[in-house]
């Protein structure tokens, strides 16, 4: 193998002379620029092209088929009104009634006030929007689903129909009419 000593590189170095050495290295930095040139152009190029790629327009057309109903709300939360459990048929707005509180619901009442009696006895005065007025005592029969007035309080009116839950079996609803709504909640 050979030798060399650090000497005999320096003389090679010297010999060359400055110009061969600063000529060397402005050679490196115009390669190196050159590079870098290329590489900030390369990736101009690539931005360009994403930017023209996100803003051009979209062409979509939303199918429908298979998808579910996005207004549609995912459990039943409104009973049926009035169906029997035995039949499938849906129960109507009686043709005649017993009394006139039968063929209205309890929604389309208003409570105005209520008689405490020193007895016990309670009696309550509701209208319907025309402003018919009507006398409620405990078991009075009110609506379509075979209401019935359970308990007059100082404030409320509380009627129990009978309905079908989620599920299609007969249950009881508690509906309150409150005497005054905005204190209360107001169920209908």
């Amino acid at each position: 193998m050979y030798k060399i000593s650090l000497p005999l590189i320096f003389s090679i170095f010297l010999l060359s002379g400055p110009m061969t050495m600063s000529s060397l290295a402005t050679k490196d930095v115009k390669q190196d620029n050159n590079k870098a040139s290329k590489n900030i152009s390369e990736k101009i190029a690539q931005y360009k092209k994403r930017l023209e790629r996100l803003l051009s327009p979209v062409d979509y057309h939303y199918v429908a088929a298979g998808k579910p109903d996005p207004f549609k709300p995912f459990f039943r939360t409104e009973m049926k009104k009035g169906v029997r459990a035995n039949s499938k048929t849906v129960k109507k707005r009686p043709e005649s009634c017993d009394a006139p509180l039968e063929c209205m619901d309890v929604g389309q009442l208003t409570l105005v006030g209520i008689v405490l009696q020193s007895d016990g006895n309670a009696l309550a005065m509701a209208q319907d929007a025309s402003g018919i007025g009507y006398t409620l005592r405990v078991g009075t029969r009110i609506g379509y689903n075979n209401g019935k007035v359970v308990s007059i309080a100082r404030d409320r009116v509380v009627v129990r129909e009978k309905v079908e839950d989620l599920r299609g079996k007969p249950t009881f609803r508690d509906r309150t009419l409150y005497l005054h709504p905005e204190e209360g909640d107001e169920s209908s």
